[in-house]
């Protein structure tokens, strides 16, 4: 971004100074050059901008006024895009073929610019230029000498390559986006940004140098147009995604889609009638109906606190502004300003940026949006506790993990002893708070590669790894008199837990039914021994209790 407002502000302050050209047209359908070398002055009419005629064909003269001694000075022409132009240059004044899609045309620099060389001793001769076909558009007309017009050139040329390339890559990260994150609606964006791609190498020239197939060159201004038409239903779909209007606004989303829906008729029918005024004329007027229903969608999105409406404003903001500003100056035959010419593929690049940006920060919180549902779908919300089914799912895994490394595995039913009359006598809140203070105790009081679960109701269940007989059974023992040994404040009650535990071993052929069948039998001998204990069974059958 800093390299590409350097390049537009070293364009803006440049010291570079054009000499003037005077310019005068004749309408003429059919003259030979020495016929114009030879008309009267007062059949020439000053005009202030090279454009094509009421004539079939317009006839120019270009004087250059107040030229440098010495130094060769370069005519250039702006925007002619595909107009057929003749030139005839001093000395001998032969007619040469000039066209920014013709490779025969060799000329200096960039194609940017429609360029001629004047000599040094013959700037003081005029130049005369023939415009046919074309598009009823000024092209501007400038004189530097060379060394000042390579130098503004290769400006030019920087500025378009880094658009061009930051468009490239914006794309391609919004491809890998759309693929690792399934989000479908950024292929739209993509093709849109390959539309501006192909749209701003057009405009620019650069396509010529770019194209790998230089007979498609002379259509070159019609795959921009066709470029251009249908990203511009491939954004607006992706608008409808981006800005989530079929959730917020669904009447403004079924009448931008039906807006683009028209839009892709309308682009459909320009490819096959180009020339056709209705369709050209039509889709253009949907764009302006399109962007204004999308940035006001958009404001009403940002004034309800939505930072995609935000960044939508900012991101297509600009882009629409600078459409509409060229559109407009198009539309008057003015040309394209020079500000412009550097601000509006500027607007492209940044619109890029700011919605590829805003579709990444959307998909990372939908991503831990994500997360956090998966997490909560496994954890019990009293307790913090993983919940049954996540227990479940890990049993499995870690049963078979030691079998693989012949280590061994304990399983523990607690049960809170006495729960219903805790919640008959007390209430289910302070019940509540109970298996809260519970679980809290129980995670103090197992190692962290311990999994420790909420069971479902006042049940807790413990995976132990690793530990002889003694060890489970100690490890058992420490979290009964863990919690027995004080009493749970619940406002204004103070209340005296227990647990009753069961402690079963894993065994060489035991299902995770069998190993939890076998600690819920243990669990119900130690309620039945009289609560607050521990019971085991191991797999030598000793049979193993704690009291």
């Amino acid at each position: 971004m800093r390299a590409w407002l350097w390049l537009v502000l070293l364009v803006f302050i440049s010291p570079v100074q054009a000499t003037s050209v005077e310019l005068a047209r004749l309408d003429a359908s059919a003259a030979d050059i020495e016929t114009l070398r030879e008309a009267p002055e007062s059949s020439w009419k000053a005009a202030p901008v090279l454009r094509r005629g009421a004539a079939e064909q317009s006839w120019w003269r270009l004087r250059v006024k107040q030229p440098q001694a010495g130094n060769d000075i370069v005519l250039s022409l702006k925007e002619t895009y595909d107009a057929s132009v003749t030139v005839w240059m001093p000395p001998d004044y032969r007619p040469q073929q000039a066209g920014i899609f013709d490779l025969a045309w060799k000329q200096v620099g960039s194609r940017h610019r429609l360029a001629f060389i004047l000599p040094a001793r013959f700037v003081d001769q005029p130049v005369y230029v023939r415009h046919e076909g074309g598009r009823y558009q000024p092209m501007p007309v400038t004189a530097l000498p060379l060394e000042d017009y390579l130098a503004l050139d290769l400006q030019r040329v920087r500025f378009t390559s880094a658009i061009l390339a930051s468009l490239l890559l914006l794309s391609a990260v919004a491809t890998v986006f759309a693929i690792a994150l399934r989000r479908w609606m950024l292929l739209m964006f993509c093709g849109w940004v390959a539309s501006c791609v192909l749209y701003v190498a057009v405009m620019s020239g650069e396509i010529v140098a770019l194209l790998p197939w230089p007979s498609l060159l002379p259509h070159a201004m019609r795959m921009s147009g066709v470029a251009i038409n249908f990203g511009l239903v491939l954004v607006y779909g992706f608008t409808i995604g981006f800005l989530e209007l079929d959730r917020y606004y669904p009447r403004a989303s079924r009448l931008i889609k039906a807006l683009v829906a028209i839009a892709a008729v309308l682009a459909i029918v320009i490819v096959i009638w180009p020339r056709s005024p209705a369709a050209n004329q039509g889709i253009n007027i949907v764009a302006l109906l399109l962007a204004a229903l999308a940035l006001g969608t958009a404001a009403a999105r940002a004034r309800a606190g939505s930072l995609q409406g935000w960044f939508y404003l900012i991101g297509w903001g600009g882009v629409t502004v600078a459409g509409v500003a060229r559109v407009w100056n198009f539309l008057n035959l003015q040309g394209t300003p020079p500000m412009l010419e550097w601000l509006h593929p500027l607007a492209y690049a940044v619109g890029a940026l700011v919605l590829v940006l805003a579709t990444a920060r959307a998909a990372r919180y939908a991503e831990r949006e994500l997360h956090v549902a998966r997490h909560e779908a496994r954890t019990d919300p009293l307790t913090g506790l993983p919940n049954r089914a996540e227990f479940d799912a890990a049993l499995a895994a870690r049963l078979q993990a030691a079998r693989e490394s012949n280590t061994s595995l304990w399983l523990m039913f607690l049960d809170l002893d006495h729960f219903k009359s805790i919640n008959d006598r007390y209430g289910h809140a302070v019940g509540d708070a109970c298996l809260k203070a519970v679980g809290d105790i129980l995670r103090k009081h197992v190692r962290a590669s311990d999994l420790i679960a909420r069971y479902g109701g006042e049940e807790f269940v413990l995976m132990l790894e690793g530990a002889g007989a003694q060890r489970a059974l100690d490890a058992a023992e420490s979290l009964r008199a863990a919690v027995n040994s004080g009493a749970i404040l619940v406002k204004p009650h103070r209340i005296v837990l227990s647990v009753s535990i069961g402690l079963s071993e894993l065994r060489g052929d035991d299902e995770a039914a069998d190993l939890l069948a076998r600690a819920d039998a243990a669990l119900y001998r130690a309620k039945q021994n009289g609560r607050n204990r521990v019971e085991a069974d191991f797999a030598d059958n000793l049979g193993l209790s704690a009291p």
